[in-house]
């Protein structure tokens, strides 16, 4: 089972990516609309991978990557927005995101390259699968 947090303010966008995540038998998601909440969700659970919007109160998704990293957190991260200017793709990559998917185009396509990404989640733990 791959364990997938997503972070995003926009409860719309939490509902419609778990929706088509949880299609997928061997994931397991939990969703959060606070990227404060999230920081704790890390700390206490075993996600494999972190799915993160950027532009969020608080914390943006930068913010959230360093803080998580810096806390030990070696899950697969991916920066999931609508927010796309290079430079802040730069950042969030050299902040700690093992991804960046640009939000605005199709979103069956979108939805199917997250599933490839997550899917590499797999080989994240000591060259094994999650539980």
């Amino acid at each position: 089972m791959i364990h997938i947090l997503l972070v995003d303010d926009d409860r719309d966008i939490l509902d419609i990516m778990r929706l088509d995540l949880e299609d997928v038998p061997a994931f397991a998601v939990d969703t959060c609309s606070a990227s404060t909440e999230a920081v704790e969700l890390i700390r206490q659970g075993n996600y494999d991978v972190i799915i993160a919007d950027w532009r969020m109160p608080v914390l943006n998704g930068t913010e959230l990557i360093k803080k998580i990293r810096s806390n030990g957190c070696k899950s697969l991260v991916i920066l999931y927005s609508g927010h796309n200017v290079s430079s802040d793709i730069r950042t969030a990559i050299d902040s700690g995101a093992d991804y960046y998917l640009h939000r605005g185009g199709d979103p069956e396509t979108e939805f199917a390259q997250l599933r490839e990404m997550i899917g590499k989640a797999g080989i994240i733990r000591d060259g094994k699968k999650p539980d």
